[in-house]
Parts: structure tokens; C-alpha cells; sequence
């Protein structure tokens, strides 16, 4: 255990080395633009977003699984928030909706998130399909049904109570951040203090342990993808805010970041070892960089091909790391 905590220790340590010369170089690409107020601020509400999804990628991979669905279960739950809005009080009339109308609708697309969920940890866990094949499927299978639901349209005008979750703050925060801080310490919270978060890291670190110390394998990768699905449907209630609008293609990119966030966070993509600090603390410098590059005026696809070379890179660099690490256990 001490030499776990040693790696990750080293690996915190870099990590938070890599934010503060992420930070100082883009103030120094950028100037006053990147560490002004306005660019401050325009980071805080963008943040939650990266750091929502990420975390809810996390969840996924701490058994060597990952959720390919999540974005698209995003966009799902603020469609069907729209739809159940429109049901309840007519869509001539979804601006205006009070608390209640928007609560239901809340429930609805947190209900419709967790069923996605629970289709993937079902599938994977009774059926022992590979994750990324069971959440490649109902990401697609998503996708379809939102582009059939909106016909491919972005639907605008939601309820100013709804958009504040996003676009609102108190005291001078944004509200997202506050909805983020809190997400992440009930995250941290189950993950490290609950026999749920125990047996997850169990699970991918010793799968056969895990059977043998009286882990319920099944309930518990359910409980896993119906915890992701929950980040997304916080995501979504973001999202909502900062474009009060709902497409079927929106953030589509952040697929890419999410898991690129979970491996640069210290995640092991076998499972098993990973922290909810590191993770937000990548998305963090990710942030930083889709920020700065943004103030360069970089194309954003060009953005996203770099987002690609970067998962490649770490994973080249750990493929390395790990052979190193074997040849010198294997010479003493």
C-alpha cells in the first residue's frame, strides 16, 4: 500500500505542476486576456461541464469499463425536460413554467438518464458484454431516438428558474461551480467512505478477489452506470443553462475530453486505482487550455484533434513508464 500511495503521490504531484505551467504559459500566450475577470469567469461556468462529465467517466472506468453513452445521455435528459415541460404546462407556455412544472421535468430526465444506466450495467454485468461495446450500442441507440425526438432541431426557451443552474450565480459564484463543488464531495464521499466505492475499486483492481470477499457483482456494476448516468443528467441541467437550448449533437467533442480528463487524472484504464481530485484537477488544466487556445483563435476541430494526440501520448508514455518499471524489478 505504501508504494500505491507513493506512485500516486508523484503522480498528484505532477499533475499539479502540470496546471500551475498550463496556467503560467497561457497567460503568457494570451497576456491580460487569459487571467482577466471576464475570461475568469467565462472558465468557472465552463468548468462544470468538463468536471461533471469527467467524474461520471470516472465512475465508469474505476473497473476497466467506460461510458461511451454519457454525452448522449446528456442531451437525452434535456430533451425529455422539454418534453415533459411542454406536456405539463404547453409549449406556448415552457418559459413561464413554475417550480413545480420544472421539478417534474427535472425528475423526468433524471429518471430517463438513470434507465440508460441501468440498461448498460444490466447488459454488462448479467450478460458479460465489454463495456465498450454495451455503451457504444446505446450511445447510438440514443443518439437515433434524440434526433427522431427533436427531428434534429435545437429546441430553445426554457424557464429562467431552470436556466439558472447554468447561467445563474450566488453571491457572485456561478451557480454551476456550486452545483460541481457539491457533486464532487458526495462523489468523493461514496467512492472513499462506502462498502458502493470500496468494491468498485475491489472490482477493477482484483475481480476474482472482489467475487471471493462477497461483492455482488452484478448490483454493484448497475449501481455504477446508473451513478454515471447521474452526472450526466447534472451536466445536462448545466448545459441547459448556458445555452437555454437542447440538441441532439450538442457537446459532442466532449466525449473525447471526458476520458482524456479520467486518464490524465491518474485513472487506470485496467481499474482500480484513480481519485476524484485528480480527475477534477485535469479537467481543470484542460479547461485552462481549451480556454487559452480558444483566445488564440485555434480552430476548434484542430482543438479536438489535439485532445486525441494528447490520450495517445499519456498512453504511450504509461505503456512505457510500465516497461521501464519491469525491467528494473526484473534486474534487482
Amino acid at each position: 500500500m505504501n508504494g500505491i500511495t507513493k506512485v500516486f503521490s508523484r503522480q498528484n504531484a505532477a499533475l499539479y505542476t502540470t496546471l500551475v505551467l498550463v496556467f503560467l504559459l497561457m497567460t503568457v500566450l494570451n497576456g491580460e486576456k487569459f487571467f482577466g475577470v471576464g475570461n475568469l469567469f467565462s472558465m468557472a461556468y465552463q468548468l462544470p461541464v468538463i468536471g461533471l462529465l469527467s467524474v461520471g467517466m470516472m465512475v465508469a472506468m474505476l473497473t476497466g469499463g467506460i461510458n461511451l453513452s454519457i454525452i448522449a445521455n446528456t442531451n437525452l435528459n434535456g430533451i425529455i425536460i422539454y418534453m415533459v415541460l411542454g406536456a405539463v404546462v404547453g409549449a406556448e407556455n415552457i418559459q413561464n413554467a413554475g417550480i413545480a412544472p420544472v421539478a417534474l421535468a427535472i425528475l423526468a430526465g433524471f429518471l430517463a438518464s438513470c434507465i440508460v444506466g441501468f440498461i448498460n450495467g444490466f447488459l454488462i454485468s448479467y450478460f458479460d458484454i465489454p463495456a465498450i461495446l454495451v455503451t457504444l450500442g446505446t450511445m447510438t441507440l440514443v443518439n437515433g431516438l434524440n434526433i427522431v425526438l427533436t427531428k434534429g432541431y435545437t429546441i430553445t426557451g426554457f424557464p429562467s428558474t431552470l436556466n439558472f443552474l447554468g447561467a445563474g450565480s450566488v453571491l457572485g459564484i456561478p451557480a454551476s461551480i456550486i452545483l460541481f463543488v457539491a457533486a464532487v464531495l458526495v462523489i468523493s464521499v461514496i467512492l472513499n467512505r462506502t462498502r458502493f466505492g470500496f468494491s468498485l475499486y475491489m472490482m477493477g483492481a482484483n475481480p476474482v478477489a472482489a467475487e471471493y470477499s462477497s461483492v455482488d457483482i452484478q448490483k454493484t456494476t448497475i449501481m455504477q452506470y446508473v451513478l454515471s448516468a447521474c452526472f450526466a443528467s447534472l451536466t445536462s441541467l448545466v448545459m441547459i443553462g448556458q445555452f437555454n437550448s437542447v440538441k441532439s449533437s450538442y457537446a459532442a467533442s466532449y466525449l473525447l475530453v471526458a476520458v482524456l480528463a479520467s486518464f490524465l487524472g491518474g485513472v487506470d484504464p485496467n481499474g482500480g486505482f484513480g481519485k476524484v481530485g485528480g480527475v477534477v484537477a485535469a479537467a481543470v488544466v484542460l479547461q485552462f487550455i481549451s480556454s487559452g487556445l480558444n483566445l488564440l483563435r485555434m480552430d476548434p476541430f484542430m482543438i479536438t484533434a489535439m485532445w486525441g494526440g494528447i490520450i495517445i501520448l499519456i498512453i504511450f508514455a504509461r505503456a512505457i513508464a510500465g516497461r521501464l518499471k519491469s525491467r528494473m524489478q526484473s534486474t534487482r
